[in-house]
């Protein structure tokens, strides 16, 4: 993975400019290409302004903004970039076709051991494997915005991904710093499914008329969303027991008589096991003797420290 040298990330956009902002941060040769010199003077303002600010907040010395910004070369011309590349990654507008086409004539510039990453947000890797020679190389890095600071990206092999490209991937997106995380593919991958079904949810209780917009965001902001930067769903389900969950869930299916409320079958299957979470010592997790007053003072410790950020908030609103 050392060997890793020379980047090359397509679309100077919304997340390709922050893509190669983490590169360069990290001491690569990075080639950022767009199609016209108005876009990638664009990126550049975009990278300057979060180096700068970066400095501000005391995320980074000053002295890093101008080398960081040397290692980037903002060019339009695709071709002499992507022979150099040893890791392409693939930001243009989600627009298949387009995408298709792209890994298609990457895989006849590239050498056959780059590897090629798309950051698509939601088609199947499989189709960018289909159309570039050497599909074995091809993988989906899923990046969340704002790319430089978000932890998590969703490593997504295609049918024809190697062990190999999945292993170099995931310890090149660790070196940059970030939380990579295996899922297969699928419309929407994981992070989208569940925050879109959350965002439907949302939009049907406004559309009801049981809150509006700001006291949603209130709500969630203080209540499970304070939560889940700390905790995932499975864990917190566990704190809460498995068994309350298959209640709410039923209680709220008879009333509602929705889809999306029908009791997941895995909670059934769960309680009928006797894992109903951290006080029964096991749930969707196995808990050793005394885990559960060691797991509550450490939630504790990371939820007061979020509640101090939150207040703080609150007070410049």
């Amino acid at each position: 993975m050392e060997n890793i040298q020379k980047v090359l990330v397509i679309g100077a956009g919304t997340m390709g400019h922050g893509f190669a902002q983490v590169f360069a941060l990290n001491g690569l040769d990075v080639s950022l290409v767009d199609e016209t010199d108005e876009l990638l003077s664009q990126a550049r303002g975009w990278i300057k302004d979060n180096l700068e600010f970066m400095v501000e907040l005391g995320e980074l010395e000053s002295s890093q903004v101008a080398p960081t910004l040397d290692r980037i070369q903002f060019r339009t011309d695709l071709d002499p970039a992507a022979e150099n590349a040893e890791y392409v990654l693939e930001a243009v507008s989600e627009d298949l076709d387009l995408k298709k086409t792209l890994f298609k004539k990457l895989g006849e510039t590239t050498s056959p051991g780059t590897i090629l990453a798309t950051n698509t947000s939601s088609y199947d890797i499989n189709e960018f494997c289909s159309v570039a020679k050497h599909p074995e190389r091809v993988i989906g890095t899923h990046w969340f915005h704002p790319p430089p600071i978000t932890p998590c990206v969703e490593i997504i092999p295609g049918d024809k991904t190697s062990r190999e490209t999945i292993e170099r991937t995931t310890a090149f997106m660790k070196r940059m710093g970030k939380f990579p995380t295996p899922c297969k593919s699928a419309p929407g991958f994981v992070a989208n499914r569940i925050q879109l079904a959350m965002a439907a949810e949302a939009f049907a209780i406004v559309e009801e008329g049981l809150a509006t917009p700001r006291e949603v965001d209130r709500i969630v902001k203080s209540s499970f969303g304070f939560r889940l930067s700390a905790y995932g769903p499975f864990e917190i389900c566990d704190q809460a027991g498995v068994d309350v969950y298959r209640s709410i869930f039923h209680y709220l299916q008879d009333k509602l008589n929705r889809d999306q409320f029908t009791p997941p079958r895995i909670l059934d299957e769960l309680v009928e096991q006797g894992r109903i979470g951290l006080k029964g010592k096991k749930g969707f997790y196995d808990y050793e003797e005394g885990a559960a007053e060691s797991l509550k003072r450490e939630r504790d410790r990371k939820l007061y420290a979020r509640r101090r950020i939150f207040l703080e908030e609150q007070k410049e609103e």
